[in-house]
């Protein structure tokens, strides 16, 4: 694992303004489902958008959105009561604390869409973690068992909102810093672009319209692993080639492998493909203009793209009636 420290700093510092503390969303670059099967992952903070506690100044809301707000935490207390759930738990949780706060109409104020693949339970639990775990005391000497026991927990409570969870959304909006999961499953911290002008690529978003939603799409995959429809070997293995050629900043395997993880997707994950994108995802293949994959577990929201020439893609995919983000 490289610069714990920096990682600690970065956290011990912010606990010292908890009120003002926002929660970034975020992005998987690199590794939805294949992480399912020990593949590799990178994950980067999405700046873009955020979320944090507030308080309406009382129990009953007139506002509708800080009301199902207060009403969806009130029901994720609940389950998070749950003494067997608990008893997994590395790090306690006070959750009376947490119900207290609730019942003063606190609500997690986020400008992060749902269903769109770039963390908005993430960034819920990493709240919830940061204000009513005293998670700052596990950064005193942070390690490996540390990360992964901390990447564990916030796992167990996330897969309230989908049914599974890697903890990977949560822990990257809790340190606020990108993260790469290794094929052993230890992580990383990467602490350099891995996007510079020398490598040319840039990555950005295309908004499909619509969300997505998550535990159908798990199951569905689910389903195709144990029927053996599908298969998670290469799927792993050239989400693992883009990702190390990334690194490397070796621009001919990373737009071969990414072609190849593109095309990947596109035939054998259709459920996770709204149709309105497959034209502009074909094209992409095809004319070497962009290259497309899933944000996240797909099914709407958010579509990951990749390009050297952004402008010209941007023009030609809003052109088509679709909206663009840059990334970076």
């Amino acid at each position: 694992m490289t610069k714990p420290a920096v990682v600690r700093r970065n956290f011990l510092m912010s606990m010292s303004n908890a009120e003002k503390k926002r929660f970034f969303g975020k992005v998987l670059l690199l590794g939805e489902y294949s992480i399912i099967q020990g593949g590799e992952a990178l994950t980067v903070p999405f700046e873009k958008f955020s979320g944090r506690f507030e308080f309406s100044g009382n129990k009953g809301s007139s506002n509708p959105l800080q009301a199902e707000s207060n009403r969806i935490l009130r029901d994720f207390l609940h389950h998070l009561k749950n003494p067997e759930l608990r008893s997994k738990f590395f790090y306690p949780v006070d959750l009376e604390e947490f119900e207290k706060d609730l019942e003063k109409g606190m609500y997690f104020s986020s400008n992060i869409p749902q269903g769109y693949g770039v963390g908005s339970s993430g960034a819920l639990v990493a709240a919830l973690f940061y204000h009513y775990a005293q998670g700052s005391r596990l950064f005193q000497t942070p390690d490996e068992i540390t990360f992964r026991n901390l990447r564990e927990q916030l796992a167990l409570m996330e897969s309230w909102f989908h049914g599974s969870s890697s903890g990977l959304d949560p822990l990257t909006s809790l340190l606020g810093s990108p993260i790469r999961v290794h094929s052993e499953k230890k992580i990383s911290f990467p602490d350099f672009p891995l996007f510079t002008d020398s490598f040319h690529y840039t990555p950005f978003l295309i908004d499909t319209g619509k969300p997505g939603n998550t535990r159908p799409l798990v199951d569905w995959y689910n389903r195709q692993l144990s029927s053996g429809q599908f298969n998670a070997d290469l799927l792993k293995a050239l989400s693992n080639q883009v990702l190390n050629a990334l690194y490397k900043k070796d621009r001919f395997f990373f737009e071969s492998f990414l072609a190849q993880l593109s095309l990947f997707q596109l035939e054998n994950m259709r459920p996770m493909i709204p149709d309105i994108i497959r034209s502009l995802w074909q094209q992409g293949i095809y004319s070497g203009e962009w290259l497309l994959k899933l944000c996240g577990s797909g099914g709407g929201g958010f579509v990951l793209g990749f390009t050297d020439h952004y402008e010209h893609a941007k023009k030609k995919i809003e052109d088509a009636g679709l909206k663009t983000t840059h990334l970076s």
